[in-house]
């Protein structure tokens, strides 16, 4: 069994696909749930800068795509300053979204010409220059970046503190999702149409981050290295929001719909905006044409007011409310919608209907603005339900999520990741349908080797059952030929049959090894064997030159030894035959080529032995030959008949009947008795039920209250905080204050 999942690790190997856990091999053809992250996994790490939408006097301005025209407005020095990268061989590195950022504006990083060991307590900061003014009299700009707040996935934000040349104010410029800046901003600075812009470009599949900036204005610089973090992120001035293309990768459609057309449930959790991953969910085929997409929204409990979820949809799926209120609801009864939410949401839902989370489990297929604890408690959401989950992203948000899943995917360039046993070095999900398939591909390996060892016990066993039935027994080189020659040589070609290259089926191979369907195989395959034997013990007892078997000590030599020792060796080729499976989840095995050489190799020695072996052979196995050759021939027929009935047996009676039609006729009849499919469950709930109950809109805006956006967002920060205690300073004090 180990060898059949070293076969595995290889092939996978040889498509850049590293194991650091080959147990995990086998859970991976279990797989029927698979969640990606979005960003870099299905769609391109790098992005395209599509334009910025400028804010003046509360209004949104005209799309600007050519940087070069906002002249130094201070959109266009947010997006200069506000960013992590550094300079690494002269080329710009960070985060993909900063450096299009950048790279866009014209503008120039400059970095200290110091040696990394000679950095520490550095006082000169990192610059950003202007490309030279249009005029004669206008020269480049040049920002200080004094202070940074990197970026959290918890807080959705990234901040600079900054100085231009000539002025005496620092100015703070943050940058983060929408309706986090927006949570942070001044309402009076926040446009009024901003929900209904940020959906226009968020629903045809753009990624837009938002940008404010505030003043810190009679501060210095000491003063600013020992601020708290949300001390400073607030009242800020909103300015407008980048607009960047995030464009799928090519190989990620394909995917999706061979992984939808095995019946695998495919989940989308990111960090990005809900509109933008349900476009993008859209565009990739994780949402079916025809299929309703549900937008679950939670609010929570304010001034003692209980936590409510309200469920919306597009206008055509949406009961018409005569009175106009909210709080009549119209479900929609059907089996073809599937949800989205954001993390906001996923929090309140588990904290005050935890009665709901598995119905959004089993049927949601996008989680937006999660967080990275978040993303783990999903994946261990869908696992109690029942789910074998694979999860496939490229960050470091992923790692819990990675860790937590029964087989986690790295998208990365290194052989191997900490945070999951298998790494891909192509950077996108074209190797999960391989994992998938290696993986079931060693389930059906381990089953068939189980199944092929167990019925050589039984066969070997048998034999010698037989044989003292008259005093007789194999001799010993008879088990060692056996063991050696024919058990461990098929044992070791076995598992290189390699993975079906056709569509994935939807049901995996099975699990346990000792349920219904291996049993009842191994229970007609004994029954065969048992059969077959008795038949050659008898039978070579009914001819003329039979002779009673005579105990002579140290020698075992007598014709039911050779009748019952002869056709075993036929049973067990025979059985490896049977049991090493071709389609749906291994090639057919003349494909394996070393096991067929084998197994003909083998056959060819077998009959050799049971027809004209020479004297030599028959005197060093111990075993006599019949005088007549009429019985040879009725060992082989009896070979032959065994070989098609076992391969009977297992082709159709259990692999077709028993496990295509009795089986699931059996489970429908009986229903769900276990645990282990919990999702099965809930799904029939959902479909004899008017769920979810739809609402005509949603009573809650974006901006129309800060304080209720807030509070959730203030919680996160009290525990990011906590995790990663203050901010360290990137200078000396007094030092920076003299260079500024």
């Amino acid at each position: 069994m180990t060898v059949g999942k070293l076969y595995a690790q290889n092939r996978l190997h040889a498509c850049k696909i590293y194991c650091i856990n080959s147990r995990v091999i086998n859970v991976a053809g279990s797989i029927n749930c698979v969640c990606f992250d979005k960003t870099g996994t299905l769609t391109e790490d790098g992005m395209d800068m599509w334009g910025v939408l400028p804010v003046d006097d509360r209004r949104f301005q005209a799309a600007v795509k050519d940087m070069a025209l906002l002249s130094r407005e201070p959109l266009q020095l947010g997006m200069a300053s506000c960013h992590s990268l550094t300079l690494i061989n002269g080329a710009l590195s960070g985060d993909p979204l900063d450096v299009k950022m950048f790279e866009a504006t014209g503008w120039k990083l400059e970095e200290p010409e110091v040696a990394d060991q000679e950095k520490y307590d550095l006082i000169v900061p990192t610059i950003v220059k202007s490309p030279a003014g249009r005029g004669h009299d206008e020269l480049p700009s040049e920002i200080a970046l004094v202070h940074q707040f990197q970026f959290s996935s918890t807080l959705q934000r990234m901040s600079v503190v900054t100085r231009e040349l000539g002025s005496q104010d620092f100015v703070l410029y943050c940058k983060g999702s929408p309706e986090m800046v927006v949570s942070l901003s001044r309402p009076e600075t926040v446009p009024e149409e901003l929900n209904v812009t940020l959906q226009t470009y968020t629903e045809q599949g753009y990624r837009v981050i938002a940008l404010g900036r505030r003043t810190l204005a009679e501060t210095s610089y000491t003063k600013i290295q020992r601020m708290r973090r949300e001390d400073m992120e607030k009242d800020l001035e909103f300015l407008g929001m980048i607009v960047l293309e995030n464009r799928l990768k090519p190989e990620t459609e394909p995917v999706i719909g061979v992984l939808k057309a095995a019946h695998l449930k495919i989940v989308m959790i990111t960090g990005d905006n809900i509109l933008t991953a349900v476009s993008v969910a859209k565009e990739c085929g994780i949402f079916s044409p025809g299929e309703t997409v549900v937008n679950v929204t939670a609010v929570p409990a304010v001034k003692g007011t209980p936590a409510r979820v309200f469920y919306t949809s597009p206008k055509d799926l949406m009961a018409v409310i005569p009175n106009g209120q909210h709080d009549v609801e119209a479900g929609i009864g059907q089996e073809c919608f599937k949800l989205a939410l954001t993390g906001k949401t996923w929090a309140i839902i588990r904290d005050s209907f935890p009665e709901l989370v598995p119905r959004l489990c089993t049927r949601g297929a996008v989680f937006a603005r999660m967080s990275s604890d978040q993303k783990q408690q999903l994946v261990q959401e869908l696992q109690g339900l029942g789910y074998y989950v694979a999860m496939c992203g490229d960050g470091a948000n992923d790692c819990g999520a990675l860790k937590a899943a029964h087989v986690g995917i790295s998208l990365s360039e290194a052989e191997s990741s900490v945070a999951s046993p298998f790494t891909s070095k192509d950077a996108n999900i074209s190797c999960v349908p391989k994992v998938i398939r290696e993986g079931r591909a060693a389930l059906s390996t381990s089953s068939g080797i189980f199944k092929f060892m167990v019925a050589y016990a039984l066969t070997e066993f048998i034999s010698c059952i037989i044989l003292y039935a008259v005093e007789s027994n194999l001799f010993d080189l008879q088990f060692l030929f056996i063991d050696i020659c024919l058990i461990v040589n098929f044992g070791f070609f076995f598992g290189k049959t390699r993975a079906y290259a056709g569509p994935l089926v939807r049901d995996p191979p099975l699990t346990s090894l000792l349920s219904f369907i291996p049993l009842t195989s191994l229970t007609l395959h004994v029954t065969i064997i048992t059969a077959v034997q008795l038949g050659a013990f008898f039978w070579v007892r009914q001819f003329p030159w039979y002779s009673d078997y005579k105990r002579i000590p140290d020698s075992y030599a007598c014709y039911e030894n050779y009748a019952v020792y002869c056709v075993s060796l036929f049973q067990y080729i025979a059985s490896a035959v049977a049991f090493s499976q071709g389609k749906p989840y291994r090639k057919e095995i003349y494909t394996n080529v070393a096991l067929m050489i084998s197994l003909v190799i083998m056959t060819l020695i077998c009959a050799y032995k049971t027809m004209y072996p020479a004297q030599w052979i028959t005197d060093y196995f111990g075993y006599i030959q019949p005088p007549a050759f009429d019985f040879k021939v009725i060992i082989l027929c009896l070979a032959v008949s065994h070989f098609v009935l076992v391969v009977f047996a297992e082709d159709v009676l259990v692999n077709y009947v028993l496990a295509k039609i009795i089986r699931p006729m059996w489970k429908k009849k009986a229903g769900l008795t276990t645990n282990e499919e919990k999702f099965l469950a809930v799904d029939r709930e959902l479909a004899a039920e008017m769920w979810p109950p739809v609402t005509t809109e949603l009573p809650i805006k974006l901006n129309a209250s800060v304080t209720e956006l807030r509070a959730p967002l203030d919680t996160a920060e009290i525990h990011f905080r906590a995790e990663r205690g203050p901010e360290s300073s990137l200078a000396s004090h007094e030092m920076a204050d003299q260079v500024l």
